[in-house]
């Protein structure tokens, strides 16, 4: 248990637990535990639609629930995809978008990242007619899954890093564990959640194979880009679905 409340206390702003100098083994086996933060942020995005769906301001209500996620989330994703943006874009080396993204100044490709992950993620869940709740506990539910994948099944670019505590004290069963978790919505959602699983699933492994082509493996960073993507990826799919009629709802 001190495993999850170790991951809950880095990945979120909930502080249950006092301590703040954690062994690196207690953040490898926090790992499996993602998805179940990614359930915890997607319950409170739902209470936010909840109590501003009557306001019938679609747009404003979905700028406050992605207003809300980087709130709780801390920002500790966001952050890397700024920082991965910054590197894996910038069309130097290896090792100099290594040293880029480790970099803490935010650069162009970082802050403009972060403009159209904002504007997508809200201009997406606000042109939906019907109920957000499938997307809005898929997003973050799944996105935290690929980011389990990219920790369990992928080389770390660096020798060390934080990120690299997770990758190298992980339990071997933490991508089935994780699965498990990230899976269990479905017996609510039904099959468009299977389906944004599945799509989900398919970016993840092509965002981590490019990723790791062009810095040599993943990052603590990466980790985070991959994770914002995928969100923005599902609620953009889930327009394409629900308003394209692509799947009756």
């Amino acid at each position: 248990m001190n495993s999850f409340l170790v991951g809950l206390q880095f990945l979120t702003r909930i502080h249950i637990s006092n301590s703040t100098v954690w062994k690196d083994e207690e953040f490898g086996k926090s790992v499996m535990w993602f998805p179940v933060y990614g359930w915890i942020i997607g319950a409170f995005m739902c209470l936010i639609y909840f109590l501003m769906k009557p306001l019938d301001m679609p747009y404003l209500t979905a700028f406050v629930i992605v207003l809300g996620e980087l709130f709780l989330s801390g920002g500790t994703l966001a952050d890397g995809l700024m920082d991965s943006s910054d590197g894996l874009f910038s069309g130097r080396s290896r090792e100099r978008s290594l040293e880029i993204m480790k970099d803490s100044l935010i650069g162009s490709f970082g802050l403009l990242s972060m403009i159209i992950f904002i504007n997508l993620y809200t201009l997406g869940l606000g042109s939906l007619d019907g109920a957000l709740y499938p997307v809005l506990m898929a997003a973050p539910t799944l996105g935290r899954l690929n980011l389990v994948i990219s920790i369990c099944e992928y080389p770390y670019a660096r020798p060390y890093g934080m990120g690299k505590a997770f990758s190298a004290y992980r339990s071997k069963h933490a991508v089935a564990i994780a699965s498990f978790f990230a899976l269990l919505p479905a017996l609510y959602f039904g099959f468009v959640y299977v389906l944004l699983a599945g799509a989900s699933l398919l970016l993840g492994l092509y965002l981590n194979h490019w990723i790791v082509g062009k810095i040599g493996g993943t990052t603590g960073d990466t980790y985070g880009f991959v994770n914002q993507v995928t969100e923005v990826f599902l609620v953009l799919l889930f327009v394409l679905i629900s308003r394209g009629n692509v799947w009756h709802m």
